[in-house]
């Protein structure tokens, strides 16, 4: 059979559609420079002062057309025959197992050595094609192995539950097994299914000899597409874009229009319908990221409070927004409580978590991955990390800074945002900080003061709450990267926390120093990788002269003792990354440098025209945006990137006066509200769009989405299957879509939410 058609990728239903990140029209590039959009200054009469001549005809975009999701009667979805001895996409997940698979002598071959611990601990897999409900298929294909045993076939969904569309328990053994099964696709179309054959252990086969599984004729048939459901593309995102959440009455407000045609706005007010102000948009500039024409508008002048619409001719209506003080009060408070939410080895309350509190979770002491001797830790506590239930020192740090920074440079010290600690005289954000400090001085080895990696089961479990993951915990090898990490945010907090709580600063700068001891001692070790048994989150990092950098500077503005100053000026004539993010930390020790008083000033003004440096390239690149934003890399957690880019341009702002920092700070949180290629507000709960499938274990095992959690957002590399499937072609600025099974786009962290916690408390 020849290799797998496309033509039967199947049918997006409606439900599905409806969250994806939509398909923009492509329109013919244009090479207009931008121009400054004005208000018209028309006059009246009228005490109204509002001359409205009433043409504001709008259309709605059509539904492009997409053959990629068009049943073909007798085609194939799987039409794979090896006879080139090509594996055509097929690979492999263990969960214990010890195997492989090549394409030998015109088939698959698995030579399988260990079991592993589960029935799919050797899994064989192929992803990219799709079905459609109501459609008939056939699955077919050859198997045999050379020791009788059982294995298991499924075509199944690609994410949460993983339950299958269709399956078979089957025993095979020397004599080719010929699979022949025809079903009908009665779940709701999906786009990026998985087929999968499990070859782990089973009842009556827990020990097998090594042996050989040979498959070969896979087919999976559209046997009948009369009845299958039938989409002719994906709808198109909003073409009139704003920050959903809404501007303070001083902001400078824009509006998007993703369409070379409109030439004017009017700003309503929602209550009254009244035409509040009339626009003018930039001239037509094509944007690469989008795929499309854009115009920009400007309606500054608005300053009223209120609820306001944007209709845009010709492209119709925006979501509403509000003008006003206090705007971002509710949402800011979900954002801050997401940490909360996402706290391990405690009992959340039902009266500030609500549908998602639980009750205290891996609270199993763990082993340490290797160690024969069988001692175990306590390291309960701490944050899950992401939509999975690892913890992990590297992202865990880089969120514990920025929410010390929040409270360090912008004073905030609310006590009252209701977390059990609100109300005892210590800032809440602090309280929530501490709570992971206090986790990730448990990862220290006594003995040596290294810091393990992290803790979390050897692979991720399913889509179920916290509590009911009972697996055995690990501890991950200690490495360079995250005892670097530690002993920079311990030297930090032993700063930060000593007028709350002299002996947890002093315990905190001790465990500081004593990681530091152990960098000297490992500096040529090697950037942290898995063991094979340890499928959860890698955080790998290569490149450590950064968080070198970084450890030294803030034990030397902890303590001021001359050997943290030699090591940190010979640390600043590195090569260091100099960002924000998990990997590349270096931002974090020059900004602190920098801003200091009363340390060394040759190493407090090289830091500074370091950091001035990345900030003046950062606005410039803001500046020439046609969105203002910082980046035009859509990649996995690009959402990130923009609030980090928020982030540095407030930092700036401290370090020189220039009022373009704040504006374009502002422009990153407008963008992540929805000022952006798909019209979405990117945070969980808030906007008239916003994520309502994220890929969150806590979500999707009660079937909502908990609120205030940032997703990745646009991903133009289409990182899993279900984003490969549906956002193929698409622009990546558009390249987003909400759905769980895209872990790509879709899932959240802590290290997403604290550095918009930083912007949103710049900002506010």
């Amino acid at each position: 059979m020849k290799k797998m058609k496309q033509t039967v990728a199947g049918i997006l239903v409606a439900a599905i559609m409806c969250t994806m990140a939509g398909c923009g029209k492509t329109a013919d590039k244009q090479d207009d420079s931008t121009e400054t959009a004005t208000g018209l200054d028309a006059a009246t009469t009228e005490s109204a002062g509002i001359v409205d001549d009433g043409d504001w005809v709008t259309t709605e975009a059509a539904l492009p057309d997409s053959k990629r999701f068009t049943i073909v009667d007798g085609s194939d979805a799987i039409g794979i025959d090896f006879d080139d001895n090509d594996l055509h996409g097929f690979t492999t997940f263990a969960e214990g197992g010890v195997f492989n698979i090549a394409a030998k002598d015109g088939a698959l071959q698995a030579d399988i050595t260990g079991l592993g611990t589960a029935e799919h601990g050797c899994q064989i897999y192929f992803d990219g094609f799709a079905m459609a409900n109501g459609c008939v298929y056939r699955m077919s294909f050859d198997i045999s192995s050379t020791v009788e045993r059982k294995v298991q076939w499924r075509i199944q969904l690609n994410g949460g539950d993983y339950h299958a569309y269709a399956s078979e328990y089957i025993e095979i053994g020397p004599e080719p097994t010929k699979v022949d099964y025809v079903f009908t696709m009665e779940d709701i179309s999906d786009p990026a299914p998985r087929f999968a054959i499990n070859a782990g252990k089973y009842e009556g086969y827990e020990s097998l000899p090594s042996h050989t599984i040979t498959v070969d004729n896979v087919s999976l048939f559209v046997e009948d597409g009369s009845n299958a459901e039938v989409i002719t593309g994906c709808p198109v995102p909003i073409q009139v874009k704003v920050n959903q959440i809404g501007y303070k009455p001083d902001d400078v407000k824009s509006v998007l229009a993703t369409s070379k045609d409109d030439e004017k706005f009017k700003v309503v007010d929602v209550n009254t319908n009244e035409t509040v102000y009339i626009g003018t948009y930039s001239t037509s500039a094509f944007d690469a990221s989008m795929g499309t024409s854009i115009r920009m508008g400007d309606f500054t002048e608005v300053t009223t409070p209120g609820t306001y619409q944007i209709i845009s001719s010709p492209s119709g209506a925006s979501y509403e927004f509000e003008i006003g003080d206090n705007l971002y009060d509710d949402i800011y408070k979900d954002v801050v409580l997401m940490f909360y939410n996402q706290r391990c080895g405690t009992e959340l309350d039902a009266s500030i978590s609500g549908d998602f509190a639980h009750p205290a979770c891996h609270t199993q002491e763990a082993t340490v991955y290797g160690d024969s001797s069988g001692k175990t830790y306590d390291v309960s506590g701490g944050w899950h990390d992401a939509g999975d239930y690892g913890r992990y020192v590297v992202p865990g740090a880089k969120a514990v800074m920025d929410l010390m920074l929040s409270y360090e440079d912008f004073g905030f010290d609310a006590d009252d945002i209701g977390i059990p600690e609100s109300g005892n005289g210590v800032p809440d954000i602090l309280d929530e900080a501490r709570y992971e400090l206090e986790w990730m001085l448990k990862m220290q080895e006594p003995s040596n003061g290294g810091v393990y990696h992290k803790v979390t089961g050897f692979t991720f479990p399913g889509m179920i709450m916290p509590e009911e993951e009972t697996d055995p915990m690990v501890l991950a090898p200690i490495s360079y990267t995250a005892t670097g990490d530690f002993a920079a945010v311990m030297a930090k907090a032993s700063v930060i926390y000593r007028d709350y709580d002299a002996v947890f600063a002093d315990a905190c700068l001790a465990a500081s120093e004593k990681a530091y001891e152990f960098m000297l001692a490992n500096e040529g070790m090697a950037g942290f990788k898995n063991p094979d048994e340890i499928l959860t989150g890698e955080y790998p990092d290569g490149g450590m002269t950064d968080e070198t950098l970084w450890a030294c500077a803030e034990l030397y503005l902890a303590t001021g003792e001359e050997s943290y100053l030699e090591a940190t000026q010979t640390a600043l004539d590195a090569k260091f990354n100099t960002g924000f993010g998990w990997a590349g930390i270096g931002g974090y020790a020059l900004y602190d440098l920098a801003k200091a008083t009363g340390i060394n000033s040759s190493v407090s003004q090289t830091a500074k025209t370091k950091f001035l440096d990345v900030a003046h390239k950062k606005l410039s690149s803001c500046k020439n945006s046609h969105v203002y934003i910082g980046t035009d890399i859509y990649a996995w957690g690009s959402n990130m990137t923009v609030a980090g880019d928020g982030m540095l341009l407030l930092m700036a702002s401290k370090l020189e006066e220039d009022p373009a920092y704040l504006e374009y700070a502002a422009k990153q949180r407008d963008y992540i509200f929805g000022f952006n290629g798909t019209g979405y507000c990117y945070v969980t709960g808030h906007g008239d769009l916003s994520p309502q499938d994220t890929h969150h274990r806590p979500s999707q095992a009660l079937g909502k989405t908990m609120p205030g959690m940032l997703v990745g957002g646009a991903n133009e590399n289409l990182e899993d299957p279900y984003a490969a499937a549906v956002l193929y072609g698409r622009p990546g600025a558009l390249a987003y879509v909400d759905n769980s099974q895209s872990f790509s786009c879709n899932e959240i962290t802590i290290y997403w939410n604290s550095p918009l916690v930083y912007l949103m408390t710049g900002l506010m």
